[in-house]
């Protein structure tokens, strides 16, 4: 009996699902216009499922199509990587790896873990993509990338979750800052206190938002911003703190800023690794598994 699925089938099915049209699907190289809808009436007849829906022109997926779609995406890059690691030297892994990385760590922690990694392994080609964590996760399930780095939220039950360390919220000053020479300052103080935040939209504002809920504490928002960068650089000229873990000014030693310490309760989070569940097959994701746990731990201690 024949397989109703094979790799051309997926590679077929992704070019239609992103082109939305049979026809702009077939412009793709290696891909002849009078077999595509042939191949996709084929793959569905022996699914016994529906993948597409006509929209006028436009073709849509339906919901068995968005899940198929997800595993394609993941089954031709497992492949990918396979074949890469089949044909390369002993002990010379190729192949690529796409690591998402949430913005708070990017510039304090990939310059150094990139360097290592490329050193280590020069056959497999890296890419780097700051977003969210919720964006991790969706990517990573979805089989657009292959590890992320960011805070664990534990919220998907195909992800597995690795903690690296823990780190802490504090309060960012610069050196503008009536409260700059302070050591320590009581959560309870920041209530009407001036702050700049992220949007909502970051898994750490939203941290943050509770923290302030469970402390009673309302803090007066002086300007929301999208971009951590843009938000540090705009504490001294407006005068203002923000609520952000120690590690922010790792690798912004030049903006004249400073972490101090607040004394509450729910302060702590934890940075760790997000990978699917079966991944340990892969050996790229394996290898920055071990260079991050490594080294991460030592990079948050200094």
């Amino acid at each position: 009996m024949q397989d109703p699925v094979e790799i051309r089938h997926l590679r077929y099915f992704l070019a239609v699902a992103e082109a939305g049209s049979f026809s702009r699907a077939a412009d793709r190289p290696g891909i002849s216009q009078p077999s595509v809808s042939q191949q996709m009436r084929d793959l569905e007849a022996g699914l016994r499922v529906p993948l597409f829906q006509r929209r006028g022109k436009r073709i849509l997926l339906t919901p068995a199509g968005l899940i198929f779609q997800e595993h394609a995406r993941a089954i031709l890059r497992h492949l990918e990587n396979f074949l890469q690691e089949l044909t390369s030297e002993p002990g010379q892994w190729r192949g690529a790896l796409h690591v998402g990385v949430v913005p708070i760590l990017n510039v304090a922690l990939m310059p150094h873990l990139l360097g290592l990694f490329a050193a280590s392994h020069p056959g497999i080609s890296l890419t780097v993509e700051e977003i969210s964590s919720t964006e991790i996760e969706t990517a990573i399930e979805e089989g657009r990338m292959d590890v992320g780095l960011g805070f664990l939220t534990r919220h998907s039950p195909n992800l597995r979750y690795e903690r690296l360390c823990n780190d802490e919220f504090a309060l960012i000053v610069s050196e503008k800052h009536p409260w700059w020479k302070r050591r320590v300052i009581q959560f309870s103080e920041l209530h009407q206190h001036r702050l700049l935040q992220l949007f909502d939209t970051f898994v750490m504002r939203r941290m943050t938002d509770q923290i302030c809920l469970k402390h009673q504490v309302r803090p007066r928002t002086v300007a929301e911003l999208n971009a951590i960068e843009t938000l540090l650089r705009s504490l001294a000229p407006l005068e203002a703190a923000a609520i952000m873990p120690k590690i922010a000014l790792r690798g912004r030693e030049g903006l004249k800023l400073k972490a101090i310490p607040l004394r509450g309760k729910n302060l702590a989070l934890e940075i760790g690794l997000l990978r699917l569940s079966d991944s340990g097959a892969n050996s790229a994701v394996g290898a920055f598994t071990t260079l991050a746990k490594a080294e991460v731990p030592k990079l948050i201690r200094k």
